[in-house]
Parts: structure tokens; sequence; C-alpha cells
């Protein structure tokens, strides 16, 4: 069964790697060879033929779900402008700040599930299953392409949301009516409302709620980047962890009562009393946590176990992990697009291998050796998900796991019972221990993170560093009389010296990252790297240093910046800075507006020119006084052969000063467009003086500016210039040599559930 189940894994992950939903005709070839082989081998070689009956299965069914997924009810006439729609709140909301997200079931003019965002003054409370009338504006799913960066897109499609937008203000905007059923969200969201007021001076309020009722909403900033520091997020909301302590433990508790009576034992065995109520309390918990997938797989794990307790089929462990298995993947095949998936399959079978070891060890000694292993071996795993690990992770874990299994989720559910009963003084009292523990617990993993050698970054190269990375995992951890072990310390090292891509001396290269309607590009030479500019900051906090700049440095293991220069102080060129500033270590700051940061700096005007490893930099927007857009700092690097020239938000005022101080010494190979390509900007003359084989524009997908102009475009290609937006091809590299190296992210990792660009403009 475990074998079967695999192959129809292998089935469901070689599609998810396509980067088009239809097959292509080397795809129908192979596909009727495999079909061939299995007639051909049906009778001599049966088991062959099963596993490659379940791989095409897999390989079929994840191939129907996405295309169920992918199809939208939603014509291209009700993108991009303002339009009425009827529907239902669907799950619980988020609201942080000034903004609610939720998810919302319309029902007129289409049928849709979208992703909104409400803004500003907003109602008091959005009740799950009440019936809305919205005025939205929805567009297409979307997310920055980047090295390291979070792919948003494949979020939304593993949620299978069929649009993103936000709600407009207006008097439209009205409940129609209130949900005529207790259900179970509803349920959810009285108890986070109740838990709010009761816990509002606690400052694990946020803690303590997502693991009552699975929602993060709550959780500070603060805690959140510390429990990812240690590797202990996990523990943070409900999980299959979760879930098997509470089913387990019930599981426990009643079959021993239930054996003290020796005739109830006679007629109905201890453990299938067990079983029932551990799947009992699964699947209350499950309905709690408000059913998410997490949960879900967590419940069907948790099923497969009791009900062949129940059922008195007694298989191997193996088996039942198969059974699991394929049966989360046919009810969910877009689980293998979650983190959650692979993890807790990996932990499980981890868990498996070492309940197996050290049988005849104290259960304390076998309890720390399970803890370490899980540590250990899901290292690689983390790795690649999250780019980044804690090498003290195990310790954290080790003290974390106990904590918050027997006195921090606990005291919070029975705190949360006595509160439902309106025992207020239990329902305090259990909640201030669980809140205790969890600044206890707190103080320690702030420790840990303090510590500089705890944190590590990785680079993800291909799916064959994660295959390395697994089989380093097994390797050492595999039984010592195999002495296989050195083997993992060799390609550990092989791996740790493993050097990252080089830039010669000579030679540059420009990583302009997708962030949107902004501008921030990263300049690396052979031992120096420069940021130019850092997106934008918006209301809710979030910032592109947070989630483009910062995973993206350190995926290439920056953690040092010789210059940063900001052009000038738009919120969509400085308002990443702070958080730059805040992690990552930097030499000088440059710009235009030094009034506007918060840490020393010094006008571009200050530094006109310097070399860095045989690569020439030179400040062009000098002896001038513009405000704005026009005080802009244009920075040239040239090689001995080529030139790249970044401008800024400069418009046609600041470009003819550039002419008439420059003149030919402007031209350059590639242009970073002025202002996002607005029609203020590149203008003939400008571009005759730079006559640059291509024009990078960074500009955000169906931007309210509707950047670049169309005028502006038509411009370029009336001047034979190769036009590259980021708003299509995500971030886009330049490696200039002795010739220009150009590639775009969202272009080599295509997959078929993305936006796809048929032109190089998309607007």
């Amino acid at each position: 069964m475990l074998i079967l189940a695999l192959n129809f894994l292998l089935g469901i992950l070689v599609f998810s790697l396509k980067n088009t939903l239809t097959l292509s005709t080397l795809e129908i070839t192979l596909f009727f060879i495999l079909i061939g082989l299995v007639f051909a081998t049906f009778k001599p070689y049966r088991t062959l033929s099963k596993n490659l009956i379940v791989f095409i299965m897999g390989f079929i069914w994840m191939g129907v779900f996405s295309a169920n997924t992918l199809h939208s009810n939603i014509s291209e006439e009700f993108f991009n402008k303002p339009i009425k729609v009827i529907g239902k709140i669907h799950a619980l909301p988020d609201q942080s700040g000034q903004k609610i997200r939720f998810s919302f079931q319309a029902l007129e003019p289409f049928q849709a599930k979208l992703k909104l965002s409400w803004y500003g003054k907003t109602p008091d409370i959005l009740n799950n299953d009440d019936t809305w009338q919205l005025l939205v504006t929805i567009k297409h799913n979307n997310s920055y392409q980047n090295q390291g960066g979070f792919d948003y897109e494949q979020w939304l499609f593993y949620k299978q949301f069929d649009a993103t937008g936000y709600v407009r203000r207006s008097e439209i905007n009205q409940l129609i009516s209130k949900s005529s059923r207790t259900s179970v969200d509803s349920i959810r969201q009285n108890i986070r409302h109740k838990l709010a007021n009761q816990l509002a001076e606690l400052p694990f309020l946020g803690v303590i709620n997502a693991l009552v009722i699975g929602d993060r909403s709550l959780i500070s900033r603060e805690h959140w980047d510390l429990f990812k520091a240690t590797n202990t997020t996990h523990l943070s909301v409900i999980s299959g962890l979760h879930i098997g302590l509470i089913s387990g433990f019930l599981f426990i508790l009643s079959s021993f009562i239930w054996r003290q009576c020796s005739r109830c034992s006679l007629k109905i065995p201890a453990n299938i009393v067990g079983a029932y109520f551990g799947l009992s309390s699964a699947l209350i918990y499950a309905l709690i946590a408000g059913f998410s997938i997490p949960t879900q797989r967590a419940l069907i794990m948790a099923s497969v176990v009791f009900l062949s307790l129940i059922l008195r089929r007694y298989h191997n462990t193996w088996q039942l992990y198969g059974i699991a298995l394929i049966l989360v993947l046919l009810s969910n095949p877009l689980s293998v697009f979650s983190a959650g998936f692979w993890l807790s399959f990996y932990v499980v079978a981890v868990i498996i291998y070492g309940v197996s070891q050290h049988k005849n060890r104290h259960w304390f000694i076998r309890l720390l050796y399970i803890q370490l292993l899980i540590s250990l071996a899901t290292l690689p795993l983390i790795a690649w998900f999250f780019h980044s690990g804690s090498i003290l992770s195990p310790i954290a874990n080790l003290i974390a796991i106990p904590i918050f299994s027997f006195i921090s989720t606990p005291f919070s559910l029975i705190g949360t019972l006595f509160l439902t009963i309106d025992a207020q003084f239990l329902s305090h009292y259990s909640f201030a221990i669980a809140n205790q523990s969890l600044v206890y617990l707190s103080s320690l993993l702030q420790y840990l993170t303090e510590l500089n050698f705890n944190l590590w970054h990785y680079t993800q190269q291909s799916s064959l560093d994660l295959v390395v990375l697994i089989l380093i995992a097994l390797l050492a951890l595999l039984p010592g009389a195999l002495k296989l072990r050195k083997i993992a310390l060799l390609l550990i090292a092989i791996i740790w010296v493993h050097p990252n891509e080089q830039v010669r001396h000579g030679d540059v290269k420009i990583t302009v990252l997708d962030v949107g309607q902004g501008l921030a590009q990263v300049v690396r030479t052979k031992n120096h790297t420069l940021l130019f500019d850092t997106g934008a900051k918006y209301p809710s906090g979030f910032n592109m240093g947070d989630a483009v700049i910062i995973p993206y440095l350190h995926s290439q293991h920056i953690n040092f910046l010789d210059l940063i220069i900001i052009s000038h102080g738009d919120n969509d060129h400085i308002g990443g800075l702070d958080s730059i500033l805040k992690n990552i270590k930097h030499h000088k700051i440059l710009s235009s507006v030094p009034e506007k940061i918060s840490k020393s700096s010094a006008l571009c005007q200050s530094k006109p020119s310097w070399e860095w490893d045989g690569v020439s930099f030179q400040m062009l927007n000098i002896k001038q006084n513009f405000n704005g857009n026009n005080a802009s700092c244009v920075l040239k690097i040239s090689t001995q052969k080529r030139a790249i020239i970044l401008t800024g938000d400069i418009e046609r005022k600041a470009e003819q000063h550039l002419i008439n101080i420059w003149g030919v010494q402007l031209k350059s190979d590639i242009l970073i467009s002025p202002h996002h390509g607005s029609k203020t900007s590149s203008s003939d003359q400008f571009l005759t003086a730079v006559n640059p084989q291509q024009v990078i524009i960074s500009s955000g997908y169906k931007n309210r500016f509707n950047h670049p102009a169309k005028v502006v475009t038509t411009r370029y290609k009336d001047h034979n210039i190769q036009i590259l937006n980021t708003n299509c091809t995500g971030q886009i590299d330049i490696l200039i040599t002795d010739n220009i190296h150009l590639s775009n992210y969202r272009k080599s990792q295509q997959r078929y559930y993305q936006r796809h660009c048929s032109e190089l403009i998309n607007k």
C-alpha cells in the first residue's frame, strides 16, 4: 500500500511541475508509452503494472482537479473596474489594523470564490454566512515573482480562489441578511470575540486564540518572528501535533476508564471505546479549527488509525501510513503545494522509524531521541521551503513541544471551556497559566535568536539539491552499523563550501526585483553590493523590504550592503528602507532626500564617481536644483565594453539636463525606464542620447497609473528598443560581461497555475 501511495503522489508531483495545463506532443507520446508499458507488463510483472497504473491515475487526478480549480465563471468584463456583487462571507474574517481580509463566495453576477480586503472604516463585525451586497474591484490572481520570495499565486491556487480584490467605499455596501443557522465558523467567531475581550491584557492573546480556533490573525508580528526564527511556528497554531495529542490523550484516558469495568470490557474492548473517543475528539478539534486543510490532513491520518481499531483491521503501521497518504491526496491533490503537507507526512514517517529504535531504553530517553530525530530530519525540508533555519531549533523544539503540548494548549482549551459556561474565575486562571508558560518560553527563544550563529540561510537551486539534503539527513540517521554517516558528513561539507554564483572581476550583475508599482535593484560586483531603491510600504505595514528585498538578499547569502542609494523620497522608492536598515548591515546611504532617512545619509552628489572590482560607477544627476521626481539620483554603471543607467523617476526636465551635461557620454546598452514608463518621461531626445538596446520597466500589474503609458512603449518600439517589464517577467537578472545576458524569473519558473503573459508589455 505504501509503494502504491508513493506512486500516486509521484504522478501528482509530475503534473504539478508542468508549465501549462495542456499536454504537449512529447507529454502525450510519453503518456501512451506508459499505457503501452502497462499492457506489456500486466501479466509477467503485475506489481510493476499496478504501480504504473497508480502513477497515471495520480497524474490524471491532478490534471482534472487543477483544471476544475482554474476554471472560472468570471467573465473578463468584470475585472479591473467597480462591480456590484452579492454573496456570502465564507470562513472566519481576518482583521488587522484598519483592514479586514475575508473570503467571499460571490453568487451574483457570477459564482466565484474571492479573496477580498476592506480598508478603512468597516462594519463592526463581518459574520460567517452573512449575505452582503458589495461594490468591489477584482483582478486576476497575481504575485511578486522573485527568488526567495513567497509565491502568493501558488497559495491562491492552493486555496482555490478565483480572483482577488478590495471593497470600495460606497452606499451600495450593505448587509442583506444575517445567517439563519449556527455554523461552525459562527461559533469560532463567537469564541474569538470572547477571547479578545477576556484576554485583552495578556501578551500572548494571539497565540492562545490560534491554539483554540486555529486563527492566526491576532498573533503579533513580534511573536510570529520569534517562532519563525526558532522553527517553532508549527506549534503556535492548531496542527497535526495538537490534534494527535488531544485525540491520543482521550483515547488513553477513555480506554483506561473503560477497563475499570470488567463487564464493559468483555462486551466492548477498551481500545475500541477509546478509538471512538479519540476519533470524536479529533473531529471536534478539527471543526473548531475551521476544518482547514492542515487539520483535514491530521483528521484523515487520525481517522485511519482509529477506524482500523474500530473495525478490528490491524494493519502494519506503514500500510496505515500509505492509506492516509492516498486519502489525503484524493481529497485534495493540491496539498502538494503546502509545506505543511510535506512536513506532516515526513515527520510521521520519522516518528514511525524512531519508535522502532531503542525499544529497550527508558521512555524518557526514547522521547528525547525521537524529538532530536525529528528536529534533525526536518532541516532539509525547512531549508527548502523557508530558505532559512535555526541551528538551535532542536533545542528550541525540545523545550517548546512539551510546553505547548502539556501546558499552553491544554490550559487554553480548558480556559475556553470554562469561558463558554461563564466560569470566569476558572477560565481566567487557566488562561493565565497558558499565557505564563508562553512568557517563559518566549524568553528562552529570544535568547536563542540573539546568538549570532543561530540563523542560517539557504539558496534554493534545484530539486536535486532537495534530494541531496534529504539523503544527507537519512544517511546521518540510519543505524550506525551501516557505516554511512561519513558519507553524510562529506555531502554536508560539499554543500557547505559549495560556492554561490560569483560575479567575475570587471563584470557586474544587476537584479531588477519585482516589487509591483515601485523600484528596487540590487547591483553586485565581485566583492561589493549596492541596493538602489527599496520599493513601497503600505498603511497595513506590508512593505517590499520584508516581502521581497530581504528574502532575495538572504537567498543570495548577502548580509551586508556596501552602499544604499535612495533615488528620491516617493514611497514606492523609499518605503522598504526602514525594514532594510533593521535587518541588513550597511556601510553608507546616499539620497536626494537625506532628511527623510532615519539614519545618517549624504546627498548623491557627494559621491560623484567610484570604482568597484573593475566596474565604474558615475552619478549623473549633479549640478542641479530640482525637486521631487526630477531630483532623483541617476547612476551609470560601466564595464569595459557595456553600460547601464539607473534613472529613478526623472522626467523630461531632468532628462534634458542630463543631455546638456553629458551628451554622448549617456550612451548605454540598457536603460532602466524613467518613472516606470510614465508619459512624462522617456523623451525622444533622451532615448536618442542613451540609444539603449533594451529598456527595463518596473511597474505593477494592472496598476492604477496605467504605467507604462502606451505612447512611451510606442516610442521605445520606434527606437528599436527591446522592452522587458517586471509586471510580466517578474525578477529580471542582467549579467554584464563582454556581452549582456538577460533572464526573467517568471519565465524560468513558470507553472500552469500562474498568470501567463502573452506579450512583453502587460499592463
